[in-house]
């Protein structure tokens, strides 16, 4: 009876210790799956108080970083024409009356604090290039 007893907590204890390897792991990694793109792309969005993304958006890169209590997400794309970065930027209700600062030809848009009770982060643009970087904690 006594061996079964230390079988029986050698199983809890391995398969909580492998639950929590697998969380962390998880939490940790950078890479957005396929099923949270659409929800990584609104809340970063939502957060930074951005317009949807522009139409003829390419080179689509997202990353993830953060823990069990902060969340960041960095969202890098392309856009061919001008206009639609300049119309982003004007219904983007955080962006519209921001005034960036330039490091050489690069934009960067400081949005402290940000919406929904996210800390905020920047928006930076250089030529057709745009990067959103935002937290929450």
């Amino acid at each position: 009876m006594k061996f079964f007893k230390i079988v029986k907590w050698i199983a809890i204890i391995g398969f909580t210790c492998f639950t929590l390897l697998a969380a962390y792991i998880y939490i940790s990694e950078t890479t957005v799956l396929p099923w949270e793109k659409d929800e990584v792309i609104q809340l970063t969005l939502d957060w930074g108080g951005l317009d949807k993304l522009p139409k003829g958006t390419k080179n689509l890169e997202i990353e993830k970083h953060g823990s069990i209590f902060t969340r960041q997400f960095i969202i890098g794309f392309e856009i061919d024409n001008p206009l639609e970065i300049e119309k982003w930027i004007q219904n983007s209700k955080r962006l519209r009356d921001n005034i960036p600062k330039n490091q050489g030809d690069i934009k960067i848009y400081e949005i402290y604090p940000g919406e929904k009770k996210s800390i905020g982060g920047k928006v930076k643009i250089k030529n057709n290039k745009i990067e959103i970087d935002m937290s929450w904690s």
